[in-house]
């Protein structure tokens, strides 16, 4: 062996330290600085729009965005060994990048017509960001596609979408502890014995919140050609925010798969 080689379990702790560095980082971490300034500047004409779009509209939106998207994850984004961290992360990465460019075309070809460009635009947005997450999700070895995954889906583009720093919190208290529950039979045995109530739930919170920060990051749209350009970073930075929290999200379900790190459930938490 030579020197600048390791010994297995040495390069196994290096990769733990440095998944958990990430972890840690996205936990400090707020939205893009653009998702920020955007939701600043717009909040008048935001919380306006964020009315204007009813979370029943925006729940059904999300429903047929991430069934319509499941086929077309990228085989890009599966054909590596899942049980090798970094050639996930570097899929994740392609997934982004796929993610956000597609977005920044579609938000600066709508927003040359203005109010009537962002109104088709923002489902364009919520079916990308769908693809984001399910692919991002794909490239970790998750491929799931029942009612809790489709759940653990929606959590994660609430984090996204979450600004206020106590709610992002929370939101991501949240989606670890259902990642712990999906980890554990006993956690999948309470989703499938209260799973309806929670889905319901859940979801309305998150279309809700879903809509005010799409509304708020597009109200800049609003304006007639200029608009194409402001649409075409905000898009951008959306679904960079969203592939973020899918690498976080991911990530520390492939830890608590592997018994790296230990869900809520098993440190005896309350959930």
């Amino acid at each position: 062996m030579s020197p600048t080689e390791g010994s297995p379990s040495q390069m196994a702790a290096e990769m733990l330290r440095e998944a958990l560095e990430r972890q840690r980082r996205f936990e400090q971490r707020r939205q893009t600085r653009m998702g920020r300034g955007a939701e600043r500047l717009t909040a008048p004409i935001g919380g306006l729009l964020g009315r204007l779009l009813p979370p029943a509209l925006i729940r059904r939106g999300l429903a047929l965005a991430d069934r319509a998207m499941g086929p077309t994850v990228p085989r890009a984004a599966t054909a590596h060994s899942v049980d090798d961290l970094a050639a996930c992360e570097a899929a994740a990465m392609r997934v982004q990048a796929w993610a956000s460019g597609t977005n920044a075309a579609t938000g600066g070809a709508s927003g040359f017509f203005g109010a009537a460009g962002m109104t088709a635009d923002i489902p364009a947005t919520i079916a990308l960001a769908a693809r984001n997450v399910r692919a991002t999700g794909a490239a970790f070895g998750f491929h799931g596609d029942d009612a809790e995954e489709r759940l653990y889906r929606l959590m994660v583009l609430e984090v996204a979408a979450t600004a206020a720093e106590d709610g992002r919190r929370r939101s991501i208290e949240n989606l670890n502890a259902m990642a712990a529950f999906l980890a554990s039979p006993e956690g999948r045995l309470v989703l499938e014995r209260g799973g309806t109530w929670v889905s319901d739930k859940v979801v309305e919170r998150i279309a809700r919140q879903l809509g005010f920060s799409l509304a708020g990051r597009k109200a800049g749209q609003m304006v007639p050609v200029i608009g194409g350009a402001v649409a075409a970073v905000v898009n951008a930075s959306f679904q960079t925010d969203v592939a973020r929290a899918a690498r976080y999200a991911y990530r520390q379900r492939w830890l608590m798969e592997r018994r790296m790190i230990a869900g809520v459930a098993e440190q005896g938490e309350s959930t």
